[in-house]
This record gives structure tokens, C-alpha cells and sequence, in this order.
């Protein structure tokens, strides 16, 4: 499968943690815009190591261009975000890959990424239907590290989940209701029967992250 935009509008990314993200994956930028904030010493040190020129701007013109949005005193404007295709993200899975369906809350699927990039996750796959592309609020949530993902957004889940199991991975699925509970693996407090995606995507992770380091 090929490659494609969420959009063909710029993304505006906003916040210290976003654009220093940014310019640590020194992923293309067309406009950084900089003015009074308590991290500039930090970006304006990131932007000489990486190259990066800017603009200087003061509070005022930073809120307009991030639309109401907390920056911080900084805002990147980057070009719409690329998905790569399926058989990328399988050669770049290697330990882990995640599979998201129906995450249509644009922060609870920052938060995922985010996540996923701290448990050594290679690469995701979204469908095109029924899930939140990549946009500014994803990218915002994810503290920019989506960055350091590759992303494949598939018109079929199950055509790539058996793409993925060719590719030698063990699919493992989290459902609100299976033959076996989370609970089996991870024991939660009594009275609490489920935990948001973003939350239970962690723990999962994680623990998949912790089984495979141990001795087979």
C-alpha cells in the first residue's frame, strides 16, 4: 500500500514538548515561530544544533496562529503528516507493533502514540474508517512523538493483521469482553471493571514489552 496525508493543510504543532520533539526527529519544518515562553532557552539551543532558522514573534501573534490553543511561546507549522505503507511498518515493527481500531478521540490517540513510542513500538496501524487520523491535536498529545512512528492507516484491519501475522508477529487483542480478562494477567482493585483505552494500551504494552525480555 502506498503512502498518504491525513490532509493536504499544514499541521500548526504547539508546545515546548511537541516542537522540541520536532526538532529532535528533525522532521521537516515550514515555519517555527518563537516569542516569550519559560522553555526558549531549550528550543532556541534545539533549533542551532539542528539547523533550524525562525521567526520571532510576540504573545499575540502566537495565539492567533495557535488558534486559542496553550503554546507555550512556540508553534511549528509542518507539512501534513505522511502515513507510511503497511509493509513498512512491518519491517519496522520488529518487537512490536500496535493495531488501534475505532480510537476516534484525537487525544486519547495522542496519548496511545505516545505511549507506544516510550514501549519501543515500531510502528501502528489505523483504518481509514472509524478512527482519528493524524492531525495538530494527535500530534499535541502525543508530545510530538509521533514523530518517531511509522504509521499506516489501511482501508482493512484484518487483511493487515494477517499481513502482520505473515510477517511472523503473534497478535495479541484487548476487547471490554473475552474468555480471558486483563485481570488474569494484571490484577486490578476490586470495583474497577475497565480502564480507558489509552490507560489499558499502556499496561498492555508494557507487560508485552517486560514478557518478551525475559528468557523463552
Amino acid at each position: 500500500m502506498g503512502t498518504g496525508r491525513t490532509t493536504d493543510r499544514p499541521l500548526v504543532v504547539v508546545g515546548a514538548n511537541p516542537v522540541l520533539e520536532l526538532l529532535r526527529a528533525r522532521a521537516p519544518l515550514e515555519r517555527l515561530v518563537i516569542g516569550p515562553g519559560p522553555r526558549r532557552s531549550e528550543i532556541l539551543a534545539e533549533c542551532a544544533r539542528a539547523g533550524v532558522g525562525y521567526e520571532e514573534a510576540d504573545r499575540q501573534r502566537l495565539d492567533r496562529l495557535a488558534g486559542g490553543a496553550t503554546h507555550q511561546g512556540v508553534a511549528a507549522v509542518v507539512p501534513p503528516f505522511r502515513y507510511e505503507g503497511l509493509d513498512a511498518v512491518c519491517d519496522a515493527a520488529a518487537e512490536l507493533t500496535l493495531v488501534l481500531d475505532g480510537i476516534q478521540d484525537p487525544r486519547n490517540l495522542g496519548a496511545i502514540l505516545r505511549t507506544a513510542r516510550a514501549a519501543g513500538v515500531g510502528g501502528v496501524v489505523l483504518p481509514q474508517d472509524r478512527s482519528a487520523g493524524i492531525t495538530a491535536v494527535v500530534v499535541s498529545a502525543s508530545a510530538g512523538t509521533v514523530f518517531g512512528l511509522r504509521v499506516a492507516r489501511v482501508p482493512n484491519l484484518v487483511r493487515a493483521m494477517g499481513r502482520l501475522r505473515e510477517a511472523g508477529s503473534w497478535l495479541v487483542g484487548l476487547v471490554p469482553r473475552a474468555g480471558r480478562v486483563l485481570y488474569d494477567e494484571i490484577p486490578m482493585a476490586p470495583g474497577v471493571e475497565s480502564l480507558n483505552v489509552s490507560v489499558a494500551t499502556g499496561v498492555a504494552l508494557f507487560e508485552l514489552r517486560r514478557r518478551a525480555g525475559q528468557p523463552r
